[in-house]
């Protein structure tokens, strides 16, 4: 779960900023005013419908959620596949150390992680695959809006003929013009005030996402405890670690009691002693 939050407050950073649900309405509407653009001129507003038909091919409904769940799961599943193939932080986090106070092989780190959650791999990719779904709620939340204020950033950008030209697949100069612009026109206020226009419906999503998640992964077995560890399992962990068993027991009963406390509040993974 804190990997899906971080994943997804790396495409929106603005979100850090915001608390939910109320006061993030007026931080929202802050922040968009900091992109205030000029109002369209006469010559602009009649290009709208120009720039409606443009954009209507660019972006038909539901294709920005449908562009962003495909993008956000091929940046996904590399990340999934390396927390896979490194399970030291996990390990870690389940001890209640610091992952530098685990200097064991990988092979240990395999034997611990499947000790102390068989489940982590089967709950890793449930997660992984409901990632995409979960982007793609958002960005169909996002896109009204945006849509709305690429149409009046392609009026203010291009001019008629221009409009004309992308309209017929850009198959003239105009065209060229277009491809160049697309690129600095990410930065138009209208686009960077819509993103934040939207973000506290964004952020309001986070407890849906939190109840999803914990259905999609609600019958497998939670981490252990230390309780849950057999004798041979204690000792196993006692000799790839070299922690005693009492350090052992009270590291992950505080271990424990984070995941509880980051069930309520959040994700903050990082070990207390560090």
């Amino acid at each position: 779960m804190k990997m899906m939050k971080s994943a997804l407050l790396a495409l929106a950073p603005a979100a850090l900023a915001l608390p939910v649900p109320a006061a993030a309405q007026s931080d929202a509407n802050a922040l968009a005013r900091m992109f205030q653009a000029e109002p369209l001129t006469a010559e602009q507003e009649a290009r709208l419908p120009l720039a409606t038909s443009v954009i209507e091919k660019m972006i038909p409904p539901g294709t920005l959620g449908e562009t962003m769940g495909g993008m956000f799961e091929r940046i996904m599943n590399p990340i999934m596949e390396a927390v896979a193939s490194d399970p030291g932080s996990d390990v870690a986090r389940q001890l209640g150390v610091g992952r530098g106070d685990l200097d064991v092989s990988d092979a240990d780190l395999a034997v611990l992680a499947t000790i102390l959650d068989p489940a982590g791999e089967e709950r890793r990719k449930r997660e992984a695959a409901l990632l995409p779904q979960i982007m793609q709620t958002m960005m169909e939340v996002l896109e009204p809006t945006m849509r709305k204020a690429m149409i009046q950033a392609y009026a203010v950008h291009f001019d008629e003929a221009e409009l004309v030209d992308i309209d017929a697949f850009f198959s003239t100069p105009s065209g060229l013009a277009f491809a160049r612009k697309s690129f600095t026109m990410s930065s138009d206020p209208r686009i960077l005030g819509a993103s934040l226009e939207a973000m506290p419906q964004m952020m309001a999503s986070f407890g849906e996402i939190e109840r999803k998640m914990k259905a999609a992964t609600a019958d497998l077995p939670a981490p252990r405890s230390y309780g849950d560890l057999s004798m041979a399992e204690r000792k196993r962990i006692e000799t790839i670690t070299g922690f005693d068993q009492q350090q052992i027991a009270e590291a992950m009963a505080e271990a424990a009691f984070r995941r509880v406390l980051m069930s309520e509040t959040g994700p903050d993974d990082t070990p207390l002693d560090e």
